[in-house]
């Protein structure tokens, strides 16, 4: 009976030990996202694709190994970013949170063999399949 006890004494402290979502915890998503994963995501996106002038088209994919290196570089930096966003004290325990972060990793990966093989078809749905899981979390959890 007596270890009954001292656990329901213990358990209000026990909740109150996990971090609440405070105003510095939405600038630390802020940073987060405007800092390491969206700039990761724009290494990808706007290496695929055309852009369409009086001249002609223009091909985005990259001219050569720096400019694929830096898709690999985003790609990878989108794999860890899955595992950041699911720390407990962003996640808070939300499981669609932690499912919605957990998109990145494999379209990440993807990504990276994407542009290993220099191959910008398969990078251009893959970065529709990045911006879909974005948008999908960002409906749910973006604050206007």
């Amino acid at each position: 009976m007596r270890s009954l006890r001292d656990l329901l004494i213990l358990l209000p402290f026990f909740f109150l030990s996990f971090p609440l979502y405070t105003e510095e915890d939405h600038h630390d998503m802020h940073d987060l996202m405007a800092h390491f994963i969206t700039p990761a995501a724009e290494k990808i996106w706007e290496s695929t694709g055309f852009v369409i002038t009086e001249e002609g088209e223009i091909s985005l994919e990259p001219k050569d190994n720096e400019g694929w290196n830096e898709v690999v570089f985003g790609a990878q930096v989108i794999i860890e970013s899955s595992y950041s966003l699911k720390r407990l004290d962003r996640s808070l325990g939300r499981e669609d949170w932690i499912a919605f972060s957990s998109l990145l990793e494999p379209i990440g990966r993807q990504a990276v063999i994407a542009a290993e093989a220099k191959d910008s078809e398969a990078l251009f749905q893959i970065g529709a399949d990045l911006y879909q899981a974005c948008v999908a979390c960002h409906n749910v959890y973006m604050k206007k």
